[in-house]
């Protein structure tokens, strides 16, 4: 859903439209979009920006003008991993726009109240931070959408795996899922064997073709399938399997970029 407007603004001598002329009438276009919110840091006293993924524009980064002032109605709204309607004017040549309004559909403070979900849900944001294509994608917003409200919903026990099978999700959609089928080299299939997932590879390998440690028990090994494919595992996932998660988007989907919160997720281990 969304709604594109025009409106007649009048423009500074700063202004883009560069007309010879000292009162041209400049069409900015007004855009209203579902968004989510994954970072925001304050601007000024009074203001803050926000990093918001948009259903139709993709990642797109807005002023919130006196959302910092006590009386703003946007005041304690515009939180990371918040989701709602939000309204700006969009200029295609500028990577900084400024928001006009923000109905907020869904707040998730509980999230940074509990450290396993706060975790999960930062790298989720930060991997959309780091990696979202410019364009809309419909596929991916749905993910981080469903991700942010399974950590929230999930209960207590059920939160380690919640979190990594989110993750894998959105490292799925994101295009750098491993192949977990069989041997990568040998082809043998690996169902009912145990097998390693070799990181710099993306792929899974027997014992036979890479000797030595680091292979997973069968079960932990169809465990591992479970999450990749976005379903939680019942048991709490092993640190190496969050262990495999980090390294995995280290090495195939960060590509030398650091995203600091794997560390976090390390630092917790999820479990």
């Amino acid at each position: 859903m969304w709604q594109h407007h025009e409106r007649d603004v009048w423009p500074t001598p700063t202004a883009d439209c560069r007309s010879p002329l000292p009162r041209v009438a400049c069409r900015v276009p007004i855009v209203t979009t579902r968004s989510v919110v994954l970072q925001t840091f304050p601007f000024s006293d009074t203001s803050k920006i926000l990093r918001l993924l948009t259903l139709d524009h993709g990642p797109q980064s807005v002023m919130a003008r006196g959302a910092l002032r006590p009386r703003s109605r946007l005041s304690g709204v515009l939180e990371p991993f918040a989701d709602g309607v939000a309204t700006f004017y969009f200029k295609p040549d500028r990577d900084l726009h400024t928001l006009s309004d923000f109905d907020l559909t869904r707040e998730r403070q509980a999230l940074g109240r509990d450290l396993q979900r706060y975790a999960a849900a930062s790298v989720l944001c930060e991997l959309v931070l780091r990696l979202a294509p410019a364009e809309r994608d419909e596929e991916l917003y749905r993910l981080l959408v469903r991700g942010l409200d399974a950590l929230l919903e999930a209960i207590p026990g059920s939160v380690p795996g919640v979190a990594l099978a989110a993750c894998w999700s959105l490292v799925d959609v994101l295009g750098f899922a491993p192949d977990l089928s069989g041997c990568s080299r040998c082809g043998d299939d690996l169902s009912e064997r145990p097998g390693r997932l070799d990181v710099r590879e993306g792929s899974l390998v027997c014992g036979n073709c890479l000797p030595g440690g680091g292979t997973l028990p069968r079960a932990e090994l169809n465990a591992l399938r479970r999450l990749a494919s976005g379903d939680p595992v019942g048991a709490a996932p092993s640190s190496r399997q969050v262990r495999l998660l980090v390294d995995f988007i280290r090495h195939h989907a960060a590509e030398g970029l650091r995203i600091r919160s794997l560390d976090f997720l390390l630092a917790e281990e999820v479990r």
